[in-house]
């Protein structure tokens, strides 16, 4: 026997000293389906995965889903804004752009007062689009919420709007 330890000990709980109770203590992290950050994970994969099958009859893949929802909220954003708030990096975005104009959903536009900046604007295609691909989206999240209530998904929000102010605070890098 070589004298390391055995696999069995790789779940078992880290003790932590007297008095250095995290806040999170007692959630049970003893299983990866117990991490609510895994959980989260999973949810938006499905939901993903459960999407894409419909807004691809239509031409959209699940990256450009996400570039036209921020567009319907504020047309006319910046590719660095836009960015931002999809949560890809800029090259990425440079990308799924290409392929939105090639398929007549945007069109970019250098803006007036800067010219290093380019906007992003819906075309009459990219705006119509909503009408067919949020029915779509509206499918798919009532499936996911079937067996909730109303109070159960307001709640649901409420936690997760928790979660999301938590993590904004995080400024590690």
């Amino acid at each position: 026997m070589s004298g390391r330890p055995v696999a069995k000990a790789k779940h078992a709980a880290t003790k932590r000293p007297a008095g250095k109770r995290s806040r999170s203590a007692g959630l049970g992290y003893t299983s990866t389906h117990e991490s609510v950050g895994f959980v989260v994970r999973e949810v938006w994969r499905l939901f993903a995965r459960c999407l894409q099958p419909r807004i691809a009859r239509e031409g959209v893949t699940i990256g450009m889903w996400f570039v036209l929802r921020m567009l319907w909220d504020e047309d006319g954003m910046t590719q660095r804004e836009l960015s931002e708030r999809v949560g890809i990096n800029g090259p990425t975005m440079v990308t799924a752009l290409n392929a939105m104009e090639r398929a007549g959903l945007v069109k970019r536009v250098h803006n007036r007062d800067d010219r290093r900046k380019i906007n992003v604007f819906l075309t009459e295609r990219g705006q119509k689009m909503k009408s067919k691909l949020w029915p779509m989206a509206a499918e798919v999240l009532a499936l996911s919420m079937s067996g909730l209530s109303r109070s159960d998904i307001q709640s649901l929000n409420k936690m997760l709007a928790v979660i999301r102010v938590n993590l904004e605070r995080d400024h590690f890098e």
